[in-house]
C-alpha cells in the first residue's frame, strides 16, 4: 500500500456537503470530563454544519465521486453511496466506525493523511493504492483531503473526495509499457541493421527478446548437431550468468526441443511440465537436476531467407502462464529481423574470408609472376647471347640462310620476353591501386602520344573538350596507350588515321578510339578481348595478344565496360567508359 502526494493547496468549503446525520458515540471514559465536553461540542457543531443545505445534500448523494466526512477521532460521520461502493462496505456500516476498523488493510495509507489535515489545516491531494474487502487486485484512488471548519475557523473534521483511477492508471501503465517496448524494438532494429559481428548480433537479439517476453532468462541455440545428430550448441544467454548452463550437456533433440529446431513453429506453454511432450526422453526425463526452474516456456525458431533453421530462441520463467500472445508476437517479429541480420552477417563474414583469401592469392600470384619472369628471362637472354656467339664464330662459314635462322631465333627470344612482360602486366592490371588525383585527360593524351612511336604519314586527332577527372592516372594512361598503339600497329596502311573522342554520360565519361584500318569481322568482336588472341599472324605483325585483355581488365575494375564496333574493311572503333569521380576503392561514384 502506498500514498503519494500529487498536489497541495488549501480548500475551505464554507458549507460542507452532508447526508443523513447519525448520533456519535459518547467520548471514551479515559478522556477527561472537560475534553469530553469539548469533543461533544465539536461533534455537535459538525452535525449542525453538515445538516445545512438540502440542495448540497442532494448533490452529495448524486455525485459519482466518493464523498465522506471524518471527525477528529477518525470516525466516519457522513458519506455517500459512491464512497460506500468503492470500499465494498454497506453505507450504514460505515457510520460511527473508525477507518482502521473499516479498512484494516489500508488503515496506514489513509490515517496518515487524515491526521496531517487535522494537525496542519492544509488541504492536499494524494494517490492511494491498496486492496479493499471486495477487490481481487490492487486498485488506485485519487483522494482530496480538506479540513471542515466551523464558522469561527476551528477544524471540525476532514472532508474527502475519492475518485477511482484504477483504469486510468492501468491505461497509463500500458502506454508506458508500449512506449518502452517500441523503444526497445527501435534500438534492437537499429542494432540488427548495423551490426555485422555475428557474436554481438546474436547476443543483442537474445537480450532484447528476453526483455520483450518478460522471461527470467533466455538463450539462443545454434542448429548444429554432433556426429549422432543429437546436440545443439549454446551460443548466447541472457538474464542469468552463463555458469548456470555450463555444467549441463548441450540440449538434445527431445520431444520439447524438436519442433523448434525442425522449424515447425512457435511453442508457448503455460506449464511445460504438464505438456505431453515433456519428460519423454532419457536420461533425465525432464530437466536435469540443478537446472533453473522452468514452468512457463516459449521457443521461437530463427529461420533464414532460404528456409534453413539457423537456431532457436528459448525463454523460461518459474511462474505459470507468464508468456502472453503479445509476447509471442513480439519475439516472432524480432526473430524474423534477427534471421535477416544473421544472414547478412554470415554473408559479410564469408565475403571477408573471400577477400582475405583473394589478397593472399594475389600476393602469391605477384610473387609467382616475378619469379617466373626472372627465371624465364634469364635463359632467354642466354639463348640470345649464345646465338650471337655462334654467329660470330661462324662469321666466315655462315650461309645467308644460317644468318636468317639466327635472326629469327633472336626475334623469337624478343617476342617471348615481351610475352612474359605482358603476362606480368596483365596479372597486375586492375589490382594495384593509387590514390585518385585530378587528371586532365587532354594532357594525359599528349603524354601518351609522346611515348608512342607515331609512324610518318599517320595522324592522330584528339577532339576538343576532353574532361578533367578524379581518377587513377596510370591505369587510364595504360588503356589509351594500348588502344591508340593497337590502332597504329594494325592500320596496315601508311596514312593511318586515329580519332579520339569523349562524351559525358551521367556520372561516366564514354571514350572512343577510332581507326581507318582493315576493320574486324563481327564474328571476332568478343574474341579480341581474350588473352593471347590476335587476328594477324605474329610473323606479319609482332604482338602478344595481351593488350586488349589488359584494357578490359582495367576498365572492368573501375566499374566501366568496353566494346568494339566494326565491319570488315571499314575500320574499327573501340569504346570504354570511365567514372567521372573515382573513389579510393577504385569503383566510381554512381
Amino acid at each position: 500500500m502506498e500514498n503519494t502526494d500529487s498536489h497541495q493547496g488549501a480548500a475551505e468549503p464554507s458549507e460542507p456537503a452532508s447526508c443523513t446525520a447519525v448520533e456519535v458515540t459518547p467520548a471514551s471514559p479515559q478522556r477527561g470530563e472537560a475534553g469530553a465536553a469539548l469533543l461533544g461540542q465539536e461533534r455537535q457543531a459538525l452535525h449542525e454544519s453538515l445538516a445545512d443545505g438540502a440542495l448540497v445534500d442532494a448533490f452529495f448523494q448524486a455525485t459519482t465521486a466518493g464523498l465522506g466526512v471524518i471527525d477528529p477521532d477518525l470516525r466516519v460521520v457522513r458519506l455517500n453511496q459512491a464512497l460506500a461502493d468503492l470500499s465494498g462496505i454497506p453505507l450504514e456500516a460505515h457510520l460511527g466506525r473508525t477507518i482502521p476498523e473499516l479498512l484494516p488493510e489500508m488503515g496506514d495509507a489513509i490515517v496518515g493523511p487524515l491526521r496531517r489535515v487535522l494537525e496542519t489545516g492544509d488541504a492536499f491531494t494524494a494517490e492511494v493504492t491498496g486492496m479493499t474487502r471486495t477487490s481481487e487486485r490492487p486498485r488506485s484512488w485519487l483522494v482530496n483531503y480538506a479540513p471542515v471548519r466551523a464558522k469561527d475557523g476551528r477544524i471540525l473534521g476532514v472532508g474527502t473526495i475519492v475518485l477511482d483511477i484504477t483504469e486510468r492508471k492501468q491505461t497509463e501503465d500500458r502506454l508506458q509499457e508500449e512506449g518502452e517496448t517500441l523503444e526497445l524494438l527501435n534500438r534492437a532494429g537499429k542494432q540488427l541493421a548495423a551490426e555485422l559481428d555475428l557474436e554481438k548480433l546474436v547476443q543483442a537479439v537474445t537480450d532484447a527478446a528476453t526483455r520483450l517476453s518478460g522471461a527470467q532468462f533466455g538463450a539462443f541455440f545454434y542448429n548444429v548437431t554432433n556426429s549422432d545428430g543429437k546436440s545443439y550448441m549454446l551460443y548466447t544467454i541472457s538474464g542469468v550468468d552463463r555458469e548456470h548452463f555450463s555444467g549441463f550437456p548441450m540440449p538434445r533433440n527431445t520431444d520439447v526441443f524438436a519442433p523448434t529446431f525442425n522449424g515447425e513453429g512457435v511453442v508457448r506453454l503455460d506449464d511445460v511440465t504438464k505438456d505431453a511432450r515433456y519428460g519423454n526422453n532419457a536420461p533425465h526425463h525432464g530437466m536435469p537436476k540443478g537446472h533453473l526452474p522452468v514452468v512457463s516456456y516459449l521457443a521461437v525458431p530463427v529461420v533464414s531467407r532460404s528456409g534453413h533453421v539457423i537456431g532457436g530462441l528459448f525463454f523460461g520463467h518459474s511462474g505459470r502462464g507468464v508468456f502472453t500472445e503479445r509476447a509471442e508476437k513480439l519475439v516472432v517479429g524480432l526473430a524474423a529481423q534477427a534471421a535477416i541480420a544473421m544472414d547478412n552477417a554470415h554473408l559479410f563474414r564469408k565475403a571477408q574470408q573471400l577477400i582475405q583469401a583473394l589478397e593472399r592469392s594475389n600476393k602469391e600470384l605477384d610473387r609467382f609472376a616475378y619469379v617466373a619472369s626472372h627465371d624465364l628471362k634469364a635463359p632467354l637472354r642466354a639463348i640470345a647471347n649464345l646465338s650471337q656467339w655462334i654467329e660470330d664464330d661462324l662469321v666466315d662459314k655462315a650461309t645467308p640462310e644460317t644468318r636468317q635462322h639466327m635472326d629469327l631465333l633472336r626475334s623469337r627470344v624478343v617476342r617471348l620476353e615481351a610475352l612474359i612482360d605482358g603476362i606480368l602486366r596483365y596479372s597486375r592490371a586492375g589490382r594495384l591501386r593509387d590514390r585518385p588525383e585530378i587528371v586532365d585527360v587532354q594532357k594525359l593524351l599528349d603524354d601518351v602520344l609522346a611515348l608512342l612511336a607515331v609512324p610518318p604519314g599517320a595522324s592522330i586527332d584528339i577532339a576538343a573538350g576532353m574532361p578533367t577527372l578524379l581518377a587513377e592516372r596510370v591505369p587510364l594512361e595504360q588503356v589509351f596507350m594500348n588502344l591508340i598503339g593497337n590502332a597504329l600497329k594494325y592500320a596496315d596502311r601508311p596514312d593511318a588515321r586515329v580519332e579520339v573522342r569523349g562524351r559525358e554520360v551521367g556520372d561516366l565519361w564514354e571514350f572512343s578510339v577510332k581507326d581507318n584500318g582493315p576493320g574486324i569481322d563481327p564474328r571476332y568482336h568478343g574474341k579480341v578481348w581474350e588473352i593471347f588472341q590476335t587476328l594477324n599472324a605474329r610473323d606479319n605483325i609482332e604482338g602478344t595478344g595481351i593488350g586488349l585483355a589488359i584494357v578490359q581488365k582495367i576498365v572492368l575494375s573501375k566499374g566501366g565496360r568496353v566494346w568494339v564496333e566494326s565491319e570488315r574493311g571499314a575500320g574499327a572503333t573501340f569504346f570504354f567508359t570511365w567514372p567521372r569521380l573515382e573513389t579510393d576503392g577504385g569503383i566510381g561514384m554512381r
